[in-house]
């Protein structure tokens, strides 16, 4: 079987100096790039866009300016008939800004939380009425965040209920206000945005955030983790939750069967075909919170959980590995990019000769 070849093109890479660098992946996951390598059987990179049979578009999308989007788009535009394009930069804002993702997946019957979009500029100009509808927003949902639209890892972000005061909402908002303005000149979709807070449906005291991995219209790789607080981070997870973390993982694939195809839908309709989406559980449906096109933190690095959580998995490999098979899957990472790598490879095979 001839082997496929892949361009990665990115916000510095596949420009100026960067443009002939094989060694150099943008926003490079741990091991992946040995994964591509132990995957050059079937595909290998190119230092030539225009001899690759995919191109992936590889971005932090909270670092990237109006501008590179559109340096990026017009590098692309020749090659979008001709051949595979992972993550098409024409698709940026879908994913980035999460507003627009909300609005897209309403339209589209896909079940996400209720939003609020607010300009920091009007926001600037009227506060007083930005925070009467802010407040009615609350009344209505009971407890919501309050945001910036593109921003990641809950940077800027506040929970409000109730309960909170008028002088709190004000100092939060404010702050959002001058945070969205140092961003507008590079970022110009940038807002605030209210997003309604949702807990998932469990039996316990916990919050199970389900995490799945789609490729190419398929599923790669999945995962549930689990913590008994409203926000938490993959390594918030303690042993605890440990028993929670392996149940809900030993039975992940029935629920991603389950859902697959508005799991899958939910990623298309944004126009992306590579990336990690997230979503509760309430009523035995999903509920999607958020799409990522370069999966990482610490579960992409180091494993789940804290350092005893991490030590209880290895050590107990051997017992579960059977029994929770998708999280060591994960866990093995240059084997994990090598399986993705060889994906991406038997796709252009099929669909792009």
């Amino acid at each position: 079987m001839k082997r496929s070849k892949i361009y990665f093109i990115g916000r510095k890479q596949g420009f100026g100096k960067r443009r002939w660098r094989l060694s150099h992946l943008e926003n490079r996951r741990y091991k992946e790039y040995e994964g591509l390598k132990e995957a050059s059987h079937r595909i290998v990179q190119t230092r030539f866009i225009s001899q690759a049979d995919s191109i992936w578009v590889r971005l932090r999308p909270e670092f990237t300016t109006d501008k590179e989007v559109i340096r990026i788009n017009q590098r692309l535009e020749p090659y979008r008939k001709e051949k595979t394009i992972i993550n098409d930069t024409s698709s940026f804002y879908n994913y980035d800004s999460k507003d627009r993702t909300f609005d897209i997946w309403g339209k589209e019957k896909i079940p996400c939380p209720k939003f609020l979009p607010i300009s920091p500029i009007d926001a600037d100009n009227d506060i007083d009425s930005t925070i009467a509808r802010i407040r009615q927003f609350i009344d209505e949902h009971g407890k919501v965040f309050l945001r910036t639209n593109n921003e990641t890892a809950a940077n800027g972000m506040s929970l409000f209920d109730r309960n909170t005061s008028k002088k709190e909402i004000k100092e939060k908002l404010q702050t959002l206000i001058n945070r969205c303005k140092s961003f507008l000149q590079q970022r110009k979709d940038t807002r605030i945005v209210l997003v309604q807070f949702i807990k998932p449906q469990t039996d316990q005291n916990f919050n199970d955030l389900y995490r799945v991995h789609i490729l190419l219209g398929k599923v790669l790789s999945y995962y549930v983790v689990t913590a008994d607080l409203d926000v938490f981070h993959n390594c918030d997870m303690d042993l605890n939750s440990l028993n929670r973390f392996i149940e809900l993982n030993t039975s992940i694939s029935e629920v991603v069967e389950t859902h697959k195809e508005t799991i899958i839908k939910a990623s298309e309709v944004l126009g992306c075909n590579l990336g990690a989406i997230e979503f509760f559980i309430r009523d035995g449906k999903p509920i999607f919170l958020e799409f990522n096109p370069m999966w990482g933190g610490q579960a992409s690095k180091i494993g789940f959980g804290n350092s005893k959580f991490q030590s209880y998995l290895l050590e107990n490999k051997k017992d579960l590995s059977e029994k929770i098979p998708n999280v060591y899957f994960f866990l093995n990472y240059k084997s994990y990019y090598k399986d993705l790598f060889k994906n991406i490879h038997y796709h252009c095979s099929a669909y792009c000769s």
